[in-house]
Formats: structure tokens, C-alpha cells, sequence
């Protein structure tokens, strides 16, 4: 394979530099009034349009992305859009069920209407209380009630007076005792005869008496009967009276609700019912008798909370559907709760208590929940999907769900369910769902994925430039200065890592601005210039950079080993990146080799002590096929060699060590000494083509710090793949030097022009002889195996 000696790279290829006279204002309040719209995310929108736009309860969407991409931010400002060009959802009240008091009665309603007839009934319920008392103290009432009374009288009259003449004819009279009537026999005086003169009658005449006395007793037994029967026909009079009178005031008060509520049906059936309860307890209303005692006690006095509605969802001034987002998706909260008031030392409920969750909230519109919230609980989770696939929700109470003894509790009407559920998580979590929950697919059909970044291009830069307008206003923040958008636009490519691309977490980006505009602040200034941003910039990497600077420390103490300068065999220095979540920095770390005779191959000391990761292993593999491709052509390897990270206690993954490894293999063999004043990093093949690796950037700086610290020389360098050119987005510091000629970047396509840089020997290719130039470092490496090779071939000679 053809080589030749990589030269150090231009300026303009290590950072690419945004012009800040693109910038199509002088500071951001000139700019034209920016949308609130996302940023980028095309995809993510295309799918999240499709799923919201199908008209199926199975459709409902998860938007996956990783961490502040502004998922929420996308999702909610998608959904306001599209709400408000929708109409508002009904209204949802409860109502007592006369029929079944535990099992409340849902009714849907217009917009607006459920808080009217809330306050309706109300009114009505307050002129019952005036008007039904009033009522029976009317003229009106008063004669009738006495007609009925005086007629009565008048038949009991009639009947005891045509009884008091069968018995005088009989020759009795009747006595009237509160204890009922008495029959004793009359003298002639009509007055009942006294005791001695019965007692002076015969056997003969006492039996006359007895015989006539069952007779008259008979009587008024019959009389009795029929004055009951008055008695009780008047009673059902007074009470007809009394439902007849309560009936026409109560069907006054409500022929106008009948008429306003005559397309809804189950507002009439409901008003029926209420006037039908009116009607029979009627009694309630009524004025009642103080009762005087001794000391004071308080009385019950009715509520009448039956005749209440209990306005559930209100959506009179909801404009467009709703659109819920609930971060604390807890099962009261997604489901409603049935609360209890304590009412002498009891827990009592009834439909007034019931409350809303976010999915009656969300009912006719959008929910959107963050999937990691929604699973900490099975409880949630479970009841979402029930109801979803239901097309229903159904109150419960959370305690009797999980299977615990609770005192008296409603089970109100389920409600219709119409909503679109937008869930908001990560990838992993998605696919962790789709594998294992067997009514996710069917439920959520739409996957939404965001992307961590964007390609930087004119419109794109428009976009973004927009974007950060729209943060500065919605933050009410100083105005953002053209330097201060070049310098984020710069920044965005820098955490996408990519002189290619603007990185889409947008939370961090929004936390920059802010950040910037403190500064500005604490400077005085009135805008928010490149330098506050720088400032931010610094401020950030000062908080989180303690590791790496203790780190740096002890490798300018001597205490980790990593060269900056000089030549050494076998060793070279490699780069590695330190991820720490909010902060991630590039390491120098020594990588040495071994050599030796013996038919064990490559050894990867670190995987020997299980400190080595599957992709590293991987690596190290391929750097044995490698060393088999190019030099075991006339013979098998007769080496055993070692490799290891030095001074490294814990876990080395990945293969971007891979061209350090087999440089330093292949110097080991050579016995050619190699540069230190230089690090590189980059994986290969087994045909020594170099590969892409990640975080280049932080690996440059982070062995440009190290050298920075020790003092640069103007010999240091960093060596990456071609691959990964476009990836370059270094720090000002690091481009600085390289311009004052410092320090140096040089890109490779292949692992001999790395060996080249290294070792400042030609690496040599085979000739038409198959063979290497000579003093080339193949050569060399080819003539120590061979060497190693013999060595073997005599020794199996001398055994035999």
C-alpha cells in the first residue's frame, strides 16, 4: 500500500469559522418577530404530524431522543399549533343518581355550559328553599288545606251523630274517652245508669243489655273504621295537595331549563328525576319547630347536595383543544381522585368530591407524559393502557386498586375517551417497551425520533439564528450582539462535535444564552456580546474541569507517566475521553508493548486483568490479523507480545487505540525508537486503513493542555484519521498555536504514514520481490521476526 508523509494540517482545517457580517442584524431586538418554532427535527415532526393526524385511538405516539433535545419543548409547541385550530372539547359534569346514589351520573355538555347549569341549579335550589316554605303559608294552601279539614270534620260528624242515635234508640249512650269510645247503658234521664241500679237488675236483663251492647259495639267498630278511612283519605289529600302545589312551583322554576336544554337529552332525563325527588321530599324544605331544651344542640340542617352539579372538566374558556402535559403522571393524577371529608370521626363521601386527572383534563385533545415518570409506578402504566384500549375512563379508587379495606367509596360513570397520548422518553426505553409489553405496539404505532443535531447550512444557520432570537425574547434577556450569535453558532458545532453540523440540545443551549447574559450583566453591558459568551464558555468548563485538571497534575508531577518530548522503544502515547456526564475531557495515556519469542500472539494485558472492554478486545484482534496479513507470508508468527495501557485502573474500551497499539508493537520489533513529543489516536483494519474514532476534539486539546502546561515546543503534535476532518471544531487556544507554528495536527489514511511520522523512517512497502526496502521500518520488523522465526526452527532441530 502506497504511503506518504502526512503533512501538519492548515488552520482553516482544524475549526470552521462563522462570519458574524452573516448575521442579518446588529443585535437581536432589530430582528424581524421570530416564531416560536423547533428547531430542525424534520423527521421528528414529519412522524409526529402523521400520528396526530390519524384519526384512530391506536395511534398514538412516542417521541424518543436523547436527553435535552428538547423533546417537551417540540411536542408541546407542536401540539399548541394544531390545538388551536381545532374546536374546544364538551364539557363533563356529574350529578347525583337519584336511582343509584354510589354510581354519579355523567354528563356531557357544550363548552361553557356545564358552570351554567351548575349555576343554574344552584339558583334553583335557592328559590326551593324560599319558595316551598312560602308556599305553605299562602292563602291558597290555607283554604284548600281547610276545605279538606272541615270536610272531614264534617264526615266524622256525620258519623259519630248517626251512632250516638242508634244507640240512645237502643237505649245506650256513648261516652267519648281519650282512650276511645265507651257504650254504657242509658237511664231514663239519657245519662248513663249508675252502677247499683245495674247491679239491681235481673240475669234476665243484664243479658238484654250485653246482647244490645255487642250490637252498638259493632257499630262503632264500623264507625272507627270509617273515620280511619277519612283519616287516611285525608291525610292522602293534604298530601296530594301539598305534591300538587309543590309540583306546579317546582315545574315553573323548571320549564325554563326544560326549554333551554331541550337538544340534550340527558339533562332532561336529569331534571325529571330532580323534580320527581322535589316532589317527594318535599319536607325537607319545610320550616321546622325549634325544639326547646334545656341546653343547646346543633342541628342537622340538609345540604341538599343532590340537587348540586359538580362541574367536572370545564372547558368555557379553553380556546382549541386541550393539550395537558403531565409531569407527575401518578395514578390520582392521570385518573382523578375520590376525596372524603370527615364528618363525626367518619370518612364520607359523594359526587361533589370527585376531581379530575389529566386524562379528563386532556379528553378531546392531547396528553403528553414523559414515559420515565409514567413506569416508576406499574399502577399508572397499566390503567393508561386499559383506558386507551377501553376508548374509556374509569375512576377508582388508588386504595381499593391495590386490594386494601376502605370505608363507603363511589363508582362514577365511566367517560368516553377521545385523546391522543404523546409519550416522551429515550430510545432504549422504546425499544426495552416494544420488545417486552405486549400492548405498547398496538397502542403506540408512531415513533417520533429526534436528532441530536443538524447540518449547518445556510438555512439551517437561519434557523438556528431564529431560534436563539426566540430564547433571548421568551427569557426577556439582553439582546443578543452579531458576535455573540457567531460565537454560539460556533458552539453549537463544537458539542455536536462536527464542523459539519449544530448540535439540537437545545436545553443546554437555552442554559448558554442565560449564562451569557448574566455576564453581560456583571460587565455593564447592554448587550450580549462574544465575549460574555466566551465567558460562559470558560465559566462552564472551570466548574466541571477539577478531574481533569487534577489528572493533568499528576502527570506534570511525575506521578502518571506520559512523555512530551524525547524518543523512546515500544512506547507511544495514546488518547482517551473521560465522560463524566456533564463534563468530558481528553486524556494522554502511555501504551507499551512487548516482544518476545514464543507462539502466544498478541496479548492484551488489560483484558487479562478484566479491564478491558469487548470493543478493545475486538481491536487487539485485529491488530493480530494485521501483523499475520503483512508479515507471516513466508512463515507463521513465532512471538508472543504484550500490550497494555499503563497506569490504568480501571475499565479501557473501545478501538480507538488501535494505530498506537501497533505502532508500538511494530517498534518493539524494529527496535526504532519513537517520537513522545507526539500522541494519536484512531482505529484501523486489518489492512492497516485508518479509521474514524470519537470525541477527536477533546483528545487534540487534552494532549495540547498537558504539553501547554510543560510548554510548548513547537515539535508537539497530535495525530488523527483523515476520516475524521470534518469532525474538527478545536478550541481558539488550540488554533492560536498552530498558528504561531506551537503545535501541530496531522491526518493519516493509513497506519504507515502514522509509523512514518513517528519513527521518521521511511514505513516501506513490498516490492515486485516481495520483499521490504531495506532501513525501511517494515523491513526491519520483517527481519526481527525472521530472526525470531530461525531462532524457533533451530531450537525444534536440536530437540529432535
Amino acid at each position: 500500500m502506497p504511503s506518504s508523509t502526512a503533512q501538519p494540517l492548515d488552520v482553516s482545517q482544524l475549526r470552521r469559522v462563522f462570519d458574524p457580517a452573516l448575521v442579518p442584524f446588529e443585535t437581536s431586538d432589530q430582528a424581524a418577530d421570530c416564531v416560536d418554532s423547533v428547531l430542525g427535527q424534520s423527521r421528528a415532526k414529519e412522524a409526529l404530524s402523521f400520528g396526530l393526524a390519524m384519526q384512530d385511538m391506536d395511534f398514538h405516539v412516542y417521541v424518543a431522543g436523547p436527553q435535552r433535545t428538547g423533546k417537551t419543548h417540540l411536542v408541546t409547541t407542536f401540539l399548541n399549533r394544531l390545538a388551536a385550530e381545532q374546536q374546544p372539547p364538551p364539557d363533563w359534569v356529574y350529578v347525583h343518581n337519584f336511582e343509584e346514589p354510589d354510581e354519579p351520573k355523567a354528563i356531557s355538555l357544550p363548552p361553557g355550559e356545564g358552570r351554567r347549569l351548575a349555576k343554574q341549579m344552584n339558583k334553583l335550589l335557592e328559590n326551593m328553599k324560599a319558595a316551598i316554605p312560602d308556599l305553605f303559608e299562602g292563602e291558597d294552601y290555607s283554604r284548600r288545606k281547610d276545605n279538606l279539614t272541615s270536610e272531614f270534620k264534617r264526615a266524622r260528624s256525620d258519623i259519630f251523630s248517626t251512632l250516638d242515635s242508634q244507640a240512645r234508640e237502643q237505649g245506650y249512650v256513648l261516652k267519648f274517652e281519650p282512650t276511645g269510645i265507651m257504650v254504657a247503658p242509658a237511664g231514663e234521664d239519657g245519662e248513663p245508669l249508675p252502677d247499683n241500679a245495674l247491679r239491681d237488675m235481673s240475669e234476665e236483663e243484664r243479658e238484654e243489655l250485653r246482647k244490645k251492647s255487642d250490637v252498638i259495639q259493632a257499630k262503632v267498630t264500623e264507625a272507627l273504621r270509617a273515620v280511619n278511612a277519612q283519616e287516611k283519605d285525608l291525610h292522602e289529600a293534604l298530601t296530594n295537595l301539598d305534591k300538587d302545589m309543590v309540583l306546579q312551583a317546582v315545574g315553573q322554576m323548571l320549564a325554563e331549563l326544560h326549554e333551554q336544554y331541550a337538544e340534550q337529552q340527558q339533562v332532561l332525563d336529569y331534571l325529571e328525576q330532580v323534580q320527581q325527588d322535589l316532589v317527594t321530599n318535599y319536607q325537607r324544605f319545610k320550616k321546622k319547630e325549634q325544639t326547646q331544651l334545656p341546653f343547646p344542640v346543633p342541628s342537622e340542617e340538609p345540604d341538599f347536595r343532590e340537587y348540586q352539579v359538580n362541574v367536572f372538566v370545564d372547558n368555557s374558556s379553553t380556546e382549541g383543544a386541550p393539550v395537558v402535559v403531565e409531569h407527575n403522571p401518578t395514578y390520582p393524577n392521570l385518573f382523578g381522585r375520590i376525596e372524603r371529608q370527615a364528618q363525626f370521626g367518619a370518612l364520607l363521601t359523594d359526587f361533589t368530591l370527585l376531581k379530575p386527572g389529566a386524562l379528563h383534563r386532556a379528553n378531546g385533545g392531547y396528553l403528553v407524559l414523559p414515559v420515565m415518570d409514567l413506569l416508576r409506578y406499574w399502577l399508572p402504566w397499566e390503567g393508561l393502557k386499559r383506558a386507551l384500549r377501553d376508548r374509556r375512563v374509569k375512576m377508582e379508587d388508588v386504595m381499593e386498586q391495590l386490594g386494601y379495606m376502605i370505608t363507603r367509596t363511589l363508582r362514577p360513570e365511566p367517560i368516553p375517551l377521545n385523546l391522543k397520548v404523546v409519550l416522551v422518553g429515550d430510545s432504549q426505553l422504546y425499544h426495552l417497551l416494544y420488545v417486552h409489553d405486549q400492548q405498547f405496539p398496538k397502542l403506540f404505532k408512531v415513533r417520533a425520533q429526534m436528532s441530536e443535531y443538524m447540518d449547518w447550512g445556510e438555512r439551517e444557520v437561519g434557523e438556528f439564528i431564529t431560534h436563539l432570537c426566540q430564547i433571548a425574547r421568551r427569557g426577556n434577556l439582553r439582546p443578543l450582539h452579531r458576535g455573540a450569535v457567531s460565537r454560539l453558532i460556533e458552539r453549537a458545532a463544537e458539542m455536536s462535535g462536527d464542523s459539519e453540523r449544530l448540535t439540537l440540545r437545545l436545553a443546554d443551549l437555552e442554559d448558554l444564552v442565560k449564562e451569557s447574559n448574566f455576564h453581560a450583566g456583571e460587565a455593564g453591558r447592554e448587550n450580549i456580546t462574544a465575549e460574555d459568551v466566551a465567558t460562559a464558555i470558560a465559566g462552564r468548563k472551570r466548574r466541571g474541569a477539577m478531574m481533569e485538571e487534577h489528572l493533568r497534575e499528576a502527570t506534570t508531577r511525575g506521578f502518571i507517566n506520559v512523555a512530551t518530548d524525547g524518543i523512546a522503544q515500544g512506547q507511544i502515547n495514546g488518547l482517551a475521553v473521560y465522560d463524566l456526564g456533564d463534563y468530558a475531557f481528553g486524556k494522554p495515556s502511555r501504551i507499551s508493548a512487548s516482544v518476545g519469542l514464543g507462539k502466544d500472539g498478541v496479548t492484551n494485558i488489560d483484558r487479562e486483568a478484566d479491564l478491558s472492554g469487548p470493543f478493545h478486545n475486538k481491536g487487539v484482534l485485529i491488530i493480530g490479523g494485521f501483523l499475520r496479513k503483512r508479515f507471516a507470508r513466508r512463515g507463521p508468527l513465532t512471538l508472543s507480545a504484550s500490550l497494555v495501557f499503563e497506569q490504568s485502573y480501571g475499565m479501557v474500551d473501545g478501538d480507538s487505540a488501535s494505530l498506537a497499539e501497533v505502532i508500538t508493537l511494530i517498534s518493539e520489533l524494529a527496535q526504532v525508537p519513537l517520537r513522545q513529543d507526539m500522541a494519536i489516536t484512531g482505529s484501523m483494519d486489518q489492512h492497516g486503513r485508518a479509521q474514524a474514532i470519537g470525541g477527536v476534539n477533546l483528545k487534540i486539546e487534552g494532549f495540547f493542555r498537558l504539553c501547554q502546561e510543560r510548554g510548548l515546543t513547537g515539535e508537539q503534535g497530535v495525530v488523527i484519521p483523515t476520516a475524521n476532518l470534518k469532525n474538527l471544531m478545536l478550541h481558539p487556544e488550540v488554533i492560536e498555536a498552530v498558528e504561531q507554528g506551537k503545535f501541530a495536527v496531522y491526518a493519516v489514511d493509513t497506519m504507515d504514514q502514522a509509523l512514518e511520522l513517528f519513527t521518521g523512517l521511511p514505513a516501506g512497502e513490498r516490492g515486485e520481490d516481495g520483499s521490504f526496502p531495506e532501513d525501511s521500518v517494515n523491513f526491519l520488523a520483517e527481519q526481527q521476526l525472521e530472526a525470531m522465526r530461525q531462532v524457533v526452527k533451530d531450537m525444534a532441530k536440536k530437540d529432535d
